[in-house]
């Protein structure tokens, strides 16, 4: 009895196959036809430029590798220890980034710290009600009457995971074996996922780009090294990871054989300090993950930065925490490297040549910022309530479920990161009309006709696509996607942040392109309606007065008032 296929090969043929080739393969045959069929029913989803600045990557899931490797390495180490270990890593990384803006605060412990704040302030009101209403000259309350008493800038402090009812203070641990293995049972999955979103992201962003050596500034167990591996597909030739934890560093060690033969560095380094002055250890691409917020001071962080800088050859990628306090902690220093970039600008000679100084060659002073931000302005969340940061879901592995009693194996990490690169930016290049303001009919009438839209005309390269992108703006929260029309929050190019509405009677493929966003995105295009929202604008730099002064001013200007009419 003939197949379906041998039916369909032998049936008369039209007149738009004729000059189809025979296949004597039914299988081939059948695959060719599919190919075809596809071919001609593709449709366009977005434009090039949105598939270009699109950040989001979906789910990361640890290579099985690293996962089995991670599984042996902590077999032998009490799983009751590693949970107790795990819950006091989270304890002190609760107490060093609870920081949240004023009025924010969330959960039980907050909750609780609140209602205690407002009881005793309540109870101290009331003993000294009537002698504040005589000097003060206020009107009595009635009875019963509810008296509302804040704290201008006081945040509740987080409740300990392992003592209930305890109260955390800022503090820091130190990475001992049991620490090393509640890192890589619980945390290490988070920052390679984290690590795997920027690293593809400074892949898609910088296409000539591929670093040969790493430097890595709190390496851990070496996540960096094992991101970047699977990014750029084993360029890296030396890694040098700097880490003052010595069993840290020999997890790293014993992790680095177990990756593939072609993922392994010919050269690799492991340090406990990063001291000044050693130009042996300058790498293209220098990387500080989870680190710089847990320095003790400010003036720690700034000596770091600024040495980290010097041993960079072409990028720097910083990356921390998504609360406020670190986020704030990133933008101190890029506003440290481009104070410095403005600094050596004012110090170089007019009459040396690019690319050196007065003493001779040496890498260029000159700096720009690649990501999130793509200016070189002032951070525009600076004394908001809004900080920058985002999202990246990982896929949780056993171990992980069992250390953190989780029952989901999807995990979100918050971060902020910053991207910093050697060099002058890309100059603005004339963008083409036909490309981002195309009519809306040009991707049916492609369809139509039966054109492959992966060789479009109009398609543009990967390197234009890259220098104009350094012109768009930045999608900072998710986006409102209500039907038939999308509310972006994005950091614009010029610098302030603004809220764009994109209707589908402005444009059909703008709008479909304002549809196909998400978190973190790079969008070309302009909007028709934009506003400035409250939430963005800067805190005013007045002082607050107290509720003396403002009765004191009340009777002057009553006063003034009764005197001019008079």
């Amino acid at each position: 009895m003939a197949t379906k296929a041998q039916k369909l090969k032998n049936s008369p043929k039209e007149e738009d196959d004729k000059d189809m080739p025979i296949i004597e393969d039914d299988e081939e045959w059948v695959r060719s036809i599919n190919e075809e069929h596809e071919r001609l029913s593709a449709v366009a989803r977005g434009s090039d430029e949105v598939r270009f600045g699109r950040k989001y990557i979906g789910m990361v899931v640890l290579p099985q590798y690293m996962n089995e490797a991670i599984a042996r390495y902590i077999a032998p180490a009490d799983k009751q220890r590693i949970r107790t270990d795990y819950l006091h890593m989270e304890d002190a990384l609760r107490s060093t980034g609870h920081l949240t803006p004023h009025g924010k605060g969330k959960g039980r412990a907050a909750k609780k710290e609140r209602s205690s704040i407002r009881a005793s302030l309540e109870e101290a009101y009331n003993t000294e009600q009537e002698q504040q209403e005589k000097n003060a000259d206020l009107p009595r309350t009635l009875p019963g009457e509810h008296i509302h008493v804040s704290v201008p800038g006081k945040r509740p402090a987080p409740e300990s995971l392992v003592r209930a009812g305890a109260w955390l203070k800022p503090h820091t641990i130190e990475y001992g074996p049991g620490e090393t293995f509640a890192y890589l049972a619980a945390f290490a999955l988070g920052s390679y996922g984290v690590l795997i979103n920027v690293f593809s992201e400074l892949f898609k962003r910088l296409p000539e780009f591929t670093p040969e050596s790493i430097l890595d500034f709190g390496s851990g167990p070496g996540t960096a090294l094992w991101a970047a591996q699977e990014v750029w597909c084993g360029s890296v030739s030396q890694y040098t990871g700097i880490d003052v934890s010595e069993d840290m560093i020999s997890s790293a060690k014993h992790l680095l054989y177990e990756m593939p033969a072609p993922f392994i560095p010919a050269k690799t380094d492991f340090l406990r300090y990063l001291a000044p002055e050693q130009p042996n250890i300058t790498a293209d691409l220098v990387v500080s993950a989870f680190t710089l917020s847990e320095l003790p001071s400010d003036s720690a962080r700034k000596t770091i930065v600024e040495t980290l800088w010097d041993y960079t050859k072409d990028t720097l990628v910083l990356i921390d925490r998504g609360t406020p306090h670190a986020a704030q902690i990133i933008s101190k220093a890029r506003d440290q490297l481009l104070a410095l970039n403005a600094k050596d600008a004012r110090k170089q000679p007019v009459d040396v040549k690019e690319g050196e100084t007065a003493a001779g060659p040496k890498r260029s002073s000159v700096l720009h910022t690649i990501a999130p931000f793509t200016n070189d302005l002032a951070d525009p969340t600076a004394n908001t309530p809004a900080w920058m940061h985002f999202s990246q879901r990982s896929q949780r592995p056993e171990f992980t479920m069992l250390t953190k009693h989780s029952k989901s194996n999807l995990e979100d990490r918050r971060y902020s990161y910053v991207i910093m690169r050697r060099g002058p930016r890309p100059e603005k290049i004339a963008l083409q009309e036909q490309t981002l303001d195309k009519p809306a009919n040009a991707h049916v009438s492609s369809t139509n006709l039966g054109v492959n839209l992966s060789t479009e005309v109009d398609q543009k390269s990967t390197e234009q696509l890259s220098k104009e992108a350094y012109y768009w703006s930045r999608i900072i929260l998710p986006p409102i996607k209500k039907k038939g029309h999308v509310v972006l929050d994005v950091c614009v190019h010029d610098g302030p942040i603004e809220r764009w509405t994109f209707t589908k009677s402005y444009d059909k493929n703008i709008y479909r392109d304002a549809r196909k966003t998400s978190w973190g995105d790079l969008f070309p295009h302009k909007p028709k309606y934009a506003e400035m929202r409250s939430y963005f604008k800067p805190a005013p730099d007045t002082p607050v007065k107290t509720k003396n002064e403002k009765q004191k001013l009340t009777r002057k200007q009553r006063r003034s008032m009764m005197s001019s009419s008079e």
